[in-house]
């Protein structure tokens, strides 16, 4: 969900999910996946590990649920928010899976040279209502963009595509004013219709339903500082068409923490540090384990801005600290822009 903290008579709230709005937003989990390339006869010697890293991008998500401050303060029943994001990513180590890897000496190890490339843009669109009386609402996602990568100087190639569609509702079970205390109910679904092609190693798509349960609260802290978290759990269905065309792909649900603290510099200037961290996520190709999964410690950092009381621009930068089951990112970038009406 995305937030929106700056309304016309009313001071900036502070929130938690990943795209700082002016309301609360709930952003859908892209889990954009990177699948890797058909392999030829001269990429022979490869196979073990390239097999290994086709099943490994339907485990690595883009993001998907992912918080940004604010994102977690209720909107006035009525408002309408339209939302741009471009994200950024680049990695160049490949970490395997110590505990569940099927390559041998390369169990647990760092792989050298391994580059990863994200450019994806996202349409977004949130509505807010009223259901009982409490704040609800209800978005769609649409990402789209391109993803390349390599492992070990081999290129795998890359694709450009549409990710999975994200269906998202959500609703304030508790919102007390007073305090300055909101808790938040989100729910997501992402059907198979991205961009996939099951000879290709690297594909924009995953091929699978995913959904995604998530709870999340926000509480201001005096007038400058407030803080947000949000714990998600997401499930997966098969893929039973997995490079090269042939394997089931199964997946362990992934469980994952997101922390904000925001410092409020002015009432249309914030800036915050954040902490994102995976669990789980654990990969089977037609039943054995194949050294991917979803664990990941990152940090992050925010900033935002309210250009006119309807208009605010965002960015964020961000770093993994560590990763086991996939590619470490060195730096991901994030920019957002929110018109609210």
């Amino acid at each position: 969900m995305k937030g929106v903290s700056y309304q016309a008579g009313r001071e900036p709230n502070i929130g938690d999910e990943i795209h700082h709005t002016v309301a609360d937003i709930m952003r859908a989990d892209i889990s954009l996946t990177r699948e890797y390339e058909n392999v030829t006869s001269t990429k022979t010697a490869w196979a073990p590990a390239l097999c290994l890293l086709a099943a490994l991008c339907l485990s690595k998500p883009v993001v998907a649920q992912e918080i940004e401050p604010f994102e977690f303060v209720p909107l006035p029943a009525g408002t309408n928010l339209i939302l741009g994001y471009y994200v950024f990513g680049h990695g160049s180590e490949f970490h395997s899976d110590t505990t569940s890897s099927p390559l041998g000496s390369r169990s647990g190890s760092t792989t050298k040279n391994s580059n990863i490339d994200v450019n994806i843009a996202i349409a977004r669109y949130v509505h807010y209502f009223d259901v009982g009386g409490m704040p609800a609402g209800v978005q769609i996602l649409q990402p789209f963009g391109n993803i390349s990568a390599s492992f070990g100087g081999q290129s795998l190639g890359g694709q450009f595509g549409a990710g999975g569609t994200t269906l998202s509702a959500f609703i304030w079970p508790y919102v007390n004013t007073a305090s300055k205390t909101n808790i938040l109910l989100a729910g997501f679904l992402v059907p198979p219709d991205g961009t996939y092609h099951r000879s290709q190693i690297i594909n924009v798509g995953d091929n699978r339903f995913r959904g995604t349960v998530e709870a999340g609260i926000s509480q201001a802290l005096g007038d400058s500082f407030a803080f947000d978290a949000a714990f998600d759990v997401q499930f997966y269905g098969d893929n039973a068409n997995g490079f090269p065309g042939n394997t089931r792909i199964s997946q362990d649900p992934t469980y994952r923490l997101q922390l904000w603290g925001t410092y409020r510099i002015s009432p249309t200037i914030t800036t915050s540090l954040g902490y994102e961290g995976f669990f789980g996520g654990v990969q089977t190709s037609n039943g054995f384990l194949n050294g991917n999964a979803t664990k990941i410690q990152r940090i992050r950092a925010n900033a935002a801005i309210f250009l006119t009381p309807r208009l605010q621009t965002m960015v964020e930068i961000n770093h993994d600290l560590s990763v086991t089951g996939g590619y470490k990112q060195d730096i991901g970038v994030t920019g957002r822009i929110l018109y609210v009406f």
